[in-house]
């Protein structure tokens, strides 16, 4: 750019000693063949600067026409990639969006359940605490019953004993032992049930 205006200060310093050398010709009434010869040289030296001068201007707007060309295509690719970019921020938000609402379902779902799960566990622990507590009633031996009225009896019959030996030992007889047995078995049934 910069040997552009050189080129062009040049040129209007040759035009301008051209200038000053035709009329000093014209006023002479014969030329002679050496001005001639010099005439021609500068006319050929000038029309060398031109062809140059169009050459160079003519290469000058090519590099500009293909640094334009380039700064479009660029500016064009941007323009695409930024579009994409706005359309993948976009399903992202929406991505965000989705995953905020489960995870607000799920924490919902997660507290119910929480609740849930110590209310029932509440509930299990009461339970056991009432079944603990019939169960530590319910082995309590009830002292009218007939285990308890005839706990000697009971004690051999658990050791293994027969029937005939607890009826010698206690004094009594065989079907009045085996009346008691029977009863005291019918009295559990009725506790269990």
């Amino acid at each position: 750019m910069e040997e552009s205006w050189q080129y062009i200060a040049l040129l209007g310093a040759v035009i301008v000693v051209f200038a000053f050398i035709l009329p000093k010709q014209s006023k002479q009434s014969s030329i002679n063949k050496s001005s001639k010869d010099e005439l021609e040289k500068m006319e050929f030296a000038l029309g060398q600067f031109m062809e140059n001068m169009e050459q160079q201007h003519d290469e000058l707007v090519n590099v500009l026409t293909s640094n334009i060309n380039q700064l479009k295509d660029d500016n064009r690719q941007k323009s695409e990639q930024l579009s994409a970019l706005e359309k993948k921020y976009a399903v992202l938000e929406e991505q965000i969006s989705t995953l905020s609402h489960a995870y607000v379902a799920l924490e919902t779902k997660y507290q119910f359940v929480t609740q849930s799960a110590n209310s029932a566990s509440q509930l299990a622990s009461e339970q056991i605490n009432v079944d603990t507590t019939e169960q530590v009633e319910s082995h309590e031996p009830d002292p009218n019953s007939i285990h308890m009225r005839y706990s000697e009896l009971f004690e051999l019959y658990d050791a293994g004993k027969s029937i005939e030996f607890i009826a010698k030992k206690l004094g009594k007889n065989k079907g009045e032992v085996q009346l008691i047995i029977q009863l005291a078995k019918q009295e559990e049934k009725i506790q269990r049930g």
